[in-house]
């Protein structure tokens, strides 16, 4: 089915319309831990659910970054519980958690192929509500998982829920160095889906969309927040998810999930990391050069040669240090590059010269 989305702080009064359309006796509800009380959403879900006498079961028992062990403790609970519609709250690993479990609880296929077979059970309806804004995974088509530290990227076209809330009270309390973390891989997103040799007139539109919304208001949001920005940076990372959902990413991506497994870096940060050398890269040495126009316009900068650094001020200036720490094996980070993203980037990667820029941001002042 084509997603349903609701976007706004209205959004959350469709929940109790949609639970009753279809039909719910008992909701699994994957969910985070301390976040679903702080952002406010245990309430309002219970609230819900016992007014319209639903059910529920709840898993909340896994990791950050969904490890395979975790999906398949998750799938087994939902087997038990017989529910009837999965709801999922949280951040993008609670969203990918919840999309990966309703996905192989329906379908047979190893994680590290691309063949899926539908089994016996069901495809059970999701309902997905975001609570931190940026990892666009209420909008995607597609999961990240972890399986013996390597990362794979689930894709199918039943993996996208069926509808998304985009509610932005729940991030209203969310810490500034998460605000900034998710912000930027949105904004990181926008950008990269924008450059993306997967690009079309659609996935522009919502890069745009995204882009105006993230690239000034995320500063603001981070060194002044207010409920307002809030709600534009939520918005704005909905419409990023859009569009890398027809584009998916590029480098930054590609090179970053080393960053998170081995170093414990926060999935955007470890994005913002490499993130300044290749907007350099990709605007300098596009053939494109009428797209780079554009987006250079959007962003509002005009000089190419010093795109790096004029990126990484931008980084430093939202909290998240684009400088290495001496432990990094870069090598070894360079290496274990996603091979599978990097080839939707606009530019070929030279890595020594990527590692190269890691090592000169060291002396960056």
């Amino acid at each position: 089915m084509i997603q349903q989305s609701y976007i706004g702080n209205d959004s959350i009064n469709q929940l109790a319309d949609i639970l009753d359309r279809l039909s719910a006796k008992k909701l699994f509800i994957v969910r985070a831990k301390a976040s679903y009380v702080t952002s406010g959403a245990r309430d309002i879900i219970n609230t819900i659910v016992d007014k319209a006498k639903i059910s529920t079961v709840e898993f909340f028992d896994f990791e950050e970054n969904p490890k395979y062990e975790d999906m398949l403790k998750g799938i087994e609970i939902l087997k038990d519980s017989v529910a009837d519609i999965i709801l999922a709250v949280g951040g993008g690993s609670v969203l990918d958690m919840a999309k990966l479990i309703r996905f192989f609880y329906a379908y047979e296929g190893d994680v590290t192929g691309k063949v899926f077979v539908a089994n016996n059970n069901p495809l059970l309806p999701l309902v997905v509500l975001p609570t931190t804004a940026g990892t666009g995974a209420e909008a995607t088509h597609f999961s990240v998982l972890y399986k013996n530290k390597i990362k794979f990227s689930v894709e199918h076209d039943d993996m996208l829920p069926d509808y998304a809330i985009v509610y932005p009270p729940f991030t209203y309390n969310n810490p500034i160095y998460l605000t900034a973390c998710t912000g930027f891989d949105a904004l990181a997103q926008a950008v990269e889906a924008y450059w993306n040799l997967n690009a079309t007139n659609e996935s522009d539109m919502y890069a745009e969309k995204a882009i105006k919304l993230l690239w000034n208001n995320l500063p603001l949001l981070v060194n002044t927040p207010t409920n307002e920005l809030r709600d534009k940076i939520l918005e704005g990372a909905y419409w990023a998810g859009k569009a890398i959902n027809i584009t998916k990413t590029t480098a930054p991506h590609a090179f970053s999930y080393p960053f998170t497994t081995y170093y414990n870096y926060p999935h955007g940060h470890a994005v913002a990391i490499t993130f300044p050398y290749f907007m350099y890269l990709n605007c300098v040495y596009n053939n494109d050069k009428e797209r780079v126009s554009k987006l250079l316009d959007m962003l509002g900068i005009t000089a190419e040669y010093d795109l790096k650094y004029k990126l990484w001020r931008y980084v430093e200036n939202i909290g998240l240090s684009v400088r290495p720490e001496d432990v990094i094996d870069w090598d070894f980070v360079i290496n274990q590059v996603n091979l599978e993203r990097l080839k939707n980037n606009p530019v070929e990667v030279d890595k020594d010269e990527l590692k190269k820029y890691l090592l000169e941001l060291k002396q960056c002042k």
